[in-house]
């Protein structure tokens, strides 16, 4: 797993969360886009973990 795929997974984190809480709070219609950020950074780190592990599939 390289740095990359990290950066992703913890930008996915951080948008879902920061985005579950301004929703909650009162700023709804930016914590929405930020949750779907967030999930959106998430779908591409599975593509790429996904892609790594058939990769590894391959050579061995």
């Amino acid at each position: 797993m390289n740095g990359g795929i990290l950066a992703l997974m913890i930008a996915g984190l951080v948008g879902f969360l920061a985005g579950a809480y301004l929703a909650a709070t009162g700023e709804r219609p930016v914590g929405i886009a930020l949750m779907g950020l967030g999930l959106i950074f998430q779908v591409l780190t599975l593509r790429q973990l996904k892609a790594i592990k058939k990769g590894s599939d391959d050579a061995g």
